[in-house]
């Protein structure tokens, strides 16, 4: 069930990746108009993370990676994953037959949602309450985190550096618990298997959170 809040442009004032890397690859978005939406609450969440997050710390910033994806967005993407996973494994596949390879379908949704035709259940980021985003330093340059986002491996994980005692490492793990802790603050969820990836409002936010329900479906 959608609450029918509106999509709206993220602020000029954040800071964005560019180019957008999925626009980049060819990705089917109407225009470069739809590239940095969310709804409308989740934007006012975000700049409110983005404030605390400067006046706690004002090394850093808020980066947009990504936001709101068209649901024919997240197929090309989900579709050039498995395209690319079978091509590492010397596999001639193409996605009609994913069904015949289910651990490299569980890889790939691991990080990747099914983008389902099934209203009920829309990919998190087909609902606009989901985004991608790292941190910057005060002058927008993205900062280290210990791997990059849709990096599809265990370093994605966002305790993954928790207990490892190597300066770097404790380093990373810093950031990605500042960047965590900030977006937990203003009620935002975070994936289990990715330290970029953070709701409000979707499927996830209302598991996380023992919701009975989410807020936003696909839109």
């Amino acid at each position: 069930m959608d609450n029918k809040e509106k999509l709206i442009e993220i602020p000029s004032y954040f800071k964005f990746i560019h180019p957008h890397p999925y626009f980049d690859l060819g990705a089917p978005y109407k225009s470069k108009e739809d590239i940095w939406k969310l709804r409308e609450e989740v934007v006012k969440r975000l700049i409110k993370v983005n404030d605390f997050l400067r006046l706690q710390n004002n090394r850093y910033q808020l980066l947009i990676y990504d936001c709101w994806r068209p649901v024919e967005v997240q197929e090309f993407m989900f579709n050039r994953e498995f395209t690319f996973e079978c091509k590492k494994l010397n596999i001639d596949a193409s996605i009609k037959d994913i069904k015949r390879y289910p651990l490299i379908q569980k890889k790939i949704e691991k990080f990747w949602a099914y983008p389902s035709s099934n209203e009920e259940l829309p990919p998190p980021h087909s609902t606009g309450g989901a985004l991608d985003l790292t941190l910057a330093d005060k002058y927008g340059n993205i900062v280290d985190m210990g791997g990059d986002i849709d990096q599809m491996d265990e370093k994605s994980k966002p305790d993954f550096y928790n207990n490892l005692d190597k300066e770097e490492a404790i380093i990373w793990n810093e950031r990605r618990n500042l960047l965590k802790e900030s977006m937990i603050k203003f009620e935002f969820a975070q994936h289990p298997n990715e330290w970029w990836h953070f709701s409000f409002g979707d499927q996830l936010w209302a598991w996380k959170n023992k919701k009975d329900r989410a807020f936003y479906g696909r839109i």
